[in-house]
């Protein structure tokens, strides 16, 4: 997935567990990190091993890493972005909240105790661990001081073509795994609930992670990124029936549900912090899908040949 005249850009380093392992190699002689790395996914039997400490020990390894390695090497590492979500921000106890526009000063109130105990809940689970990460990271700025600073970035749901084709159905991510079952349904399939009526495409989203390490990197940030349009599971299926560019072979495999069939009001989210210091745009979520279902359509043919 990167193109010829750019690999001689790039290294890799093999960490096998970012919880306990050194970040020594890796962080050697960078300015800035992005630390994306976080378990997302909905197979837990363990809340706490599998989803919770992942999350917050990866993070705070990455920190302790950066801040011991500034020590020794004359505070070289600048600036640390990382991939929080908007799991943190959101909070579910007040439902839809129409009119209500969450800000980068609002926080998930759900608590590290309460993720341990929902153990059926693998949705809880999730946000738990990003809210507990998050604030793990903000608690090492106070109580340590680095002389790096830190953005953190808080997106909704996050759907759109990978960097590669997939190779299978197990390449296929979490959110976008859904869109994938929604499509493959047949014309009588179940349309699940749309949850959290607000999206990003994934693009937006690695450019929100590159601007935050280049611009302001003087004081610590916090970002809430999300396109101005909600997004719904009928939208989808509209928007792949509509479509000129999405191929017979998903319509033939996709529900119809109630055309142009609209979500109760709900809340909105303010990304204007984003897109006036980060100059974040977003992509029309038509293109998202599209451009997702195209890969899609090349799964499909690769699993008939």
């Amino acid at each position: 997935g990167i193109s010829k005249d750019k690999q001689n850009q790039i290294s890799f380093v093999h960490i096998p567990d970012i919880t306990t392992d050194s970040f020594e190699e890796a962080i050697k002689d960078v300015h800035g990190i992005i630390h994306v790395a976080s378990p997302y996914h909905f197979k837990v039997t363990d809340p706490e091993k599998d989803m919770i400490l992942p999350a917050i020990n990866g993070t705070k390894r990455i920190l302790e890493a950066a801040h011991e390695y500034n020590k020794k090497n004359d505070n070289k590492i600048k600036r640390i972005v990382i991939t929080s979500s908007f799991a943190s921000v959101f909070d579910q106890t007040k439902g839809l909240r129409p009119g209500y526009s969450y800000t980068e000063e609002d926080w998930c109130p759900l608590t590290y105790q309460e993720g341990i105990e929902a153990k059926d809940d693998p949705v809880t689970v999730y946000r738990v661990s990003k809210v507990c990460a998050e604030r793990a990271a903000w608690d090492f700025i106070k109580n340590e001081k680095p002389s790096f600073t830190i953005a953190t970035i808080c997106e909704p749901m996050v759907f759109g073509p990978s960097v590669t084709d997939f190779k299978s159905v197990d390449d296929i991510h979490t959110s976008n795994s859904s869109i994938w079952s929604l499509v493959t349904s047949g014309k009588d399939g179940k349309i699940p609930e749309t949850r959290v009526p607000k999206q990003i495409d994934v693009r937006d989203v690695a450019y929100a992670h590159i601007a935050a390490l280049e611009r302001i990197t003087n004081t610590n940030q916090r970002y809430l990124i999300s396109a101005p349009a909600s997004w719904s599971q009928q939208q989808i299926l509209d928007i792949v029936h509509e479509s000129t560019s999405i191929p017979t072979n998903i319509k033939n495999t996709t529900p119809i549900g109630i055309k142009g069939q609209q979500l109760p009001e709900h809340f909105d989210i303010d990304s204007s912090k984003a897109q006036n210091e980060l100059g974040v745009t977003y992509i029309p979520f038509k293109k998202t899908i599209e451009d997702l279902i195209m890969q899609f359509s090349k799964l499909q043919h690769l699993q008939k040949h």
